[in-house]
């Protein structure tokens, strides 16, 4: 019985954490919209200084940039791990494990190149 909770709970810990950290971001900003819908209902106007008060704050030019190069690393540390460990199987399966963030990184990488260099609007 403990032989199989052990990975259970090692396997089920992720999606939990995950779980926890969109179920809080969603609460907090639901309250932020519910502050601003009871301001838009009293009829006060609404600066970009109140949005920025709340916590709403303008995305990164360079955030996309970031999240490529963070996924790219990782999926070079998945490589050099089946590399250390040198038996074919864990070269084969760790290499496709880091196929999945590598694109995906190039993807923001190039989502940065094409459209996050440009200039956008201060609240987006």
């Amino acid at each position: 019985m403990e032989d199989t909770l052990v990975p259970i709970a090692l396997f089920a810990i992720a999606p939990l954490i995950v779980w926890a950290v969109v179920a809080y971001r969603y609460k907090s900003k639901k309250a932020v919209m519910t502050v601003l819908e009871a301001m838009t209902n009293k009829g006060e106007t609404i600066s970009p200084a109140t949005i920025y008060a709340l916590g709403i704050r303008p995305r990164n030019r360079h955030a996309d940039l970031r999240t490529g190069i963070i996924l790219i690393a990782l999926a070079l540390a998945f490589f050099l791990f089946g590399g250390i460990i040198g038996e074919e199987d864990a070269i084969r399966g760790l290499s496709g494990i880091a196929m999945f963030p590598l694109l995906i990184g190039a993807a923001y990488v190039g989502l940065w190149v094409f459209i996050g260099r440009k200039a956008s609007d201060p609240l987006l």
